[in-house]
């Protein structure tokens, strides 16, 4: 199995129907097709157990996202490549990330971004997903996961009730699946009831187990056309200003993405999100010959928004510990650092681990619920806490224009400090480091 040259945007076919999933027992149920849930379930898979992974669309979909694959993303993906990756190609023929401008107040600076990729999630996620299918996973798109029922003190299984998307002549369907686990993939917007039949328990949504920052900024995306900026393959600009910031980037296909962080008192002002990630543009850039895209460009893009960025969630939910969540789902914090993406494939990677058993069991590869989870927390905190911490910090930063300019003119003045310290900020370092 390997990830390289599986960069193709085609439809990925569904492997299984809802009504064959439905008479199945599934040991893992992963809802979420993105980069953490294909990842566990490719792992999972590979473990030897039998895994569903649905999700509410199909692939190839485009997302909300920078597109930026951090060294530590790099190195999960070449994992996930079972011993290949000894050559100097990417993963999925990603573009190679070489430099980053950040740009505030009309002053800007440039500094080597050596070891990360660019790469569209339409090309990502559906690799993703391919790669998980080779190594035994079934595939459900279209599976709308209305709501998860962990059952009585008693059960042993955990049901998702499915309602599969119809085609324009069909009528909608809906479909319930058992499953020993169920690994919730399901990004910021997790909105999946978790319920229980116990009547001494009352139903709610995970929603309401999350909490959200004070001072949390909405994400935008969009895409440009390959025209709309004379900016170079493997360059990625960062425009910083005082409602958010707003990064540029050339994707394989030479496309623009546009990803932002805005704040939620300047989407109120002006309810137009292209104008407000203009107007940050043109802020940092000033006069400066920076190859961006113009207002006009920025102002007729068609952005999609994110719910609110930094929050937290439990990890484990269920009195038995059989409902795990990973990715965005389990939690997150803004950006600006591009480290999104590998903190979802490391996410993935340790809820399989969690999952899995040490030594395989012929009639069951998982390690007990309560286990599991134990080991899912601890190993989850020893990854991220930190990491999560240090993003915490730059993000603060970011919302202080003096300290913005002093950076950004320290590293005009002295590159050779500021190329030491990036690894510091965007967590260039070990695999076990960060995500």
């Amino acid at each position: 199995m390997t990830l390289r040259g599986a960069g193709t945007s085609a439809p990925v076919a569904a492997t299984i129907t809802a009504a064959d999933a439905a008479r199945t027992r599934w040991q893992v149920l992963v809802i979420g097709g993105g980069p953490a849930g294909a990842a566990a379930a490719l792992r999972l898979a590979a473990g030897g157990a039998r895994v569903l992974l649905v999700d509410r669309g199909g692939m190839p979909r485009w997302k909300v996202c920078g597109c930026c694959l951090s060294v530590a993303a790099v190195q999960e993906l070449q994992l996930l490549d079972c011993g290949v990756g000894d050559d100097s190609t990417l993963p999925f023929n990603a573009v190679p990330l070489e430099s980053v401008c950040v740009a505030h107040g009309g002053r800007s600076a440039v500094l080597p971004l050596p070891g990360g990729g660019v790469v569209s999630r339409e090309i990502l996620d559906a690799g993703l997903v391919r790669a998980a299918i080779a190594a035994g996973c079934h595939w459900l798109p279209q599976a709308h996961v209305a709501g998860i029922d962990h059952g009585t003190a008693g059960s042993q299984q955990v049901t998702a009730t499915l309602t599969m998307r119809p085609p324009a002549s069909a009528i909608m369907t809906s479909h319930v699946i058992t499953a020993d686990r169920i690994v919730l993939a399901t990004g910021l917007a997790d909105q999946v009831r978790i319920a229980t039949l116990d009547q001494a328990s009352i139903s709610h949504t995970p929603g309401d187990d999350r909490r959200t920052a004070a001072d949390n900024r909405i994400g935008l995306g969009a895409t440009l056309p390959a025209d709309a900026a004379d900016l170079p393959f493997g360059e990625l600009v960062m425009a910083v200003g005082r409602d958010g910031y707003c990064g540029v980037v050339r994707l394989e296909n030479g496309r623009l993405d546009i990803a932002a962080a805005v704040s939620r008192e300047s989407l109120g002002r002006n309810a137009d999100p292209g104008r407000v990630v203009a107007a940050i543009v043109a802020e940092a850039v000033g006069r400066s010959s920076l190859p961006m895209p113009t207002t006009a460009a920025l102002a007729a893009a068609v952005f999609r928004a994110t719910p609110p960025l930094t929050r937290s969630a439990p990890l484990v939910s269920g009195p038995r510990g059989q409902i795990l969540r990973c990715g965005d789902a389990a939690g997150y914090v803004e950006p600006f650092t591009g480290e999104g993406i590998g903190w979802a494939l490391a996410s993935g990677r340790l809820v399989a681990e969690a999952l899995l058993a040490d030594q395989l069991d012929v009639g069951d590869p998982l390690r007990p619920a309560a286990a599991a989870a134990t080991q899912y927390r601890a190993a989850h905190h020893r990854q991220f806490a930190a990491v999560h911490a240090r993003c915490r910090r730059v993000a603060l930063a970011l919302r202080r224009p003096g300290v913005v300019m002093a950076a950004v003119q320290a590293a005009r003045v002295a590159p050779w400090a500021a190329r030491r310290f990036v690894p510091a900020v965007i967590g260039a370092g070990s695999l076990g480091g960060h995500r």
